[in-house]
């Protein structure tokens, strides 16, 4: 596979290209990672808040991605379809992830910092190799498919107290009323037992 190289002018007062990956001018903002790029491991410089729109989506060569902390935002469709991506923490700075940000990974577990308040629609779906997913005590809404088909996920820990409000089929073609567990705080039990979309994990327990 070969990829075609892009350059940006010096004296662009919007963009900066690095090694086939476009920022915005201030660094701060990942607008784009070329396709075809061959590197098996990237990692996003210090000074970017936001990984943009599908900025990583589609890139096949891709199997680890660092993220800085200092990353407060991944827009919609950023890590969309990137089949062989085994390696990605999210860091503790994150405040916003948007509609189908992780789908179609080849991560085996996923822990979702504490500050996230809300799951978008597909955040972290049809990823056949998911065993573990730890939620956040702040999390309080989950929107449809978060967690959909998602065929190994052996176990979900949710730290929030009271359970987070299901907006949709959160956990569609997703095991959990068979082969997966939902680890919950200790006094949550009966909450989760009574609520949508929770109740239907077959086996629930405190931690």
């Amino acid at each position: 596979m070969f990829w075609l190289k892009t350059t940006v002018a010096s004296d662009n007062a919007y963009l900066l290209a690095e090694n086939g990956v476009i920022f915005n001018k201030a660094k701060t903002v990942l607008l784009g990672y070329l396709p075809g790029k061959p590197d098996a491991s990237y990692t996003v410089p210090a000074s970017v808040t936001k990984l943009g729109e599908a900025s990583l989506s589609n890139i096949p060569a891709l199997t680890s991605v660092t993220l800085p902390n200092g990353l407060k935002t991944i827009a919609s469709y950023v890590f969309d379809d990137c089949p062989n991506l085994t390696t990605l923490v999210l860091p503790s700075s994150l405040e916003f992830i948007g509609d189908f940000s992780m789908t179609n990974l080849k991560v085996s577990s996923m822990v979702v910092p504490e500050n996230i308040k809300v799951l978008n629609n597909y955040f972290l779906s049809y990823c056949p190799e998911l065993t573990s997913v730890e939620l956040p005590s702040t999390l309080t809404e989950m929107w449809g498919e978060v967690l959909a088909g998602n065929p190994k996920l052996k176990t979900v820990k949710c730290k929030a107290v009271n359970p987070p409000v299901i907006k949709g089929n959160a956990f569609k073609n997703t095991p959990i009323g068979s082969t997966t567990t939902l680890r919950v705080p200790a006094g949550s039990k009966a909450l989760y037992q009574a609520a949508e979309g929770w109740k239907d994990f077959g086996t629930i327990e405190e931690y």
